[in-house]
């Protein structure tokens, strides 16, 4: 009877070893996925350091985050572009990094990219734009952006007049801190209205659930 090949020892070490290497080459690719750019940089860990006074170093930590597509960084670089405190005041630098934000939708670069438009500040005046934007930020919840649509909608600027909506969104920013403010808008445009005009957009207000970012 012919005798089974046994695998000489040093064969057997060589495939362990092999088996090892590959085990720990598998391990190490892991850690660099995990160990991405996306997963170092954040808006969160840039305000951290803010928060510190390391305003110099949040403000490069932001832009490498920003850069690897965190849209709230984007959102903090256009804040800081704009406000000057940190950096010298750049219009082109914080539009550009408001609309990354913005194209990403983020509820707070969508309201402030609307102001932007609405005001033409450091791009050109587009009430069609403002007011797509405005509507984009109330749905996610905004309270500034419902009340800046309501208006834009009551009036028919920049979007197609609808009171039944404007009224609506009257409705929900009084709800949420700008009841001062929508309330005599509220007054004037219900005497424009019928019963049934005012009882959908009231039935609208209550039915509303705001978009999940």
């Amino acid at each position: 009877m012919q005798n089974a090949k046994v695998k000489p020892a040093s064969a057997t070490r060589f495939t362990k070893i092999f088996e090892l290497s590959a085990l720990v080459t598998l391990s190490i690719l892991v850690l660099l996925a995990l160990w991405s750019p996306a997963a170092s940089y954040s808006e969160g860990e840039g305000q951290l350091m803010y928060k510190r006074g390391l305003y110099p170093e949040a403000i490069e930590h932001w832009k490498k985050a920003a850069a690897a597509g965190d849209a709230g960084a984007a959102y903090q670089l256009a804040v800081e572009y704009f406000d000057a405190k940190i950096v010298e005041r750049d219009l082109v630098v914080a539009v550009t990094y408001l609309k990354q934000a913005a194209e990403a939708d983020d509820p707070r670069a969508l309201t402030e990219l609307a102001h932007y438009y609405d005001n033409g500040t450091g791009v050109p005046r587009d009430l069609e734009k403002a007011a797509k934007l405005y509507l984009r930020a109330a749905q996610y919840g905004v309270p500034s952006a419902m009340l800046n649509i309501a208006a834009m909608l009551k009036s028919g600027e920049g979007i197609e007049q609808d009171k039944i909506e404007a009224y609506k969104f009257y409705e929900l920013s009084s709800h949420r801190g700008f009841h001062p403010f929508a309330a005599s808008s509220m007054k004037e445009l219900s005497s424009e209205m019928s019963a049934e005009e005012l009882g959908e957009a009231m039935q609208r207000a209550e039915d509303f659930i705001p978009d999940d970012f």
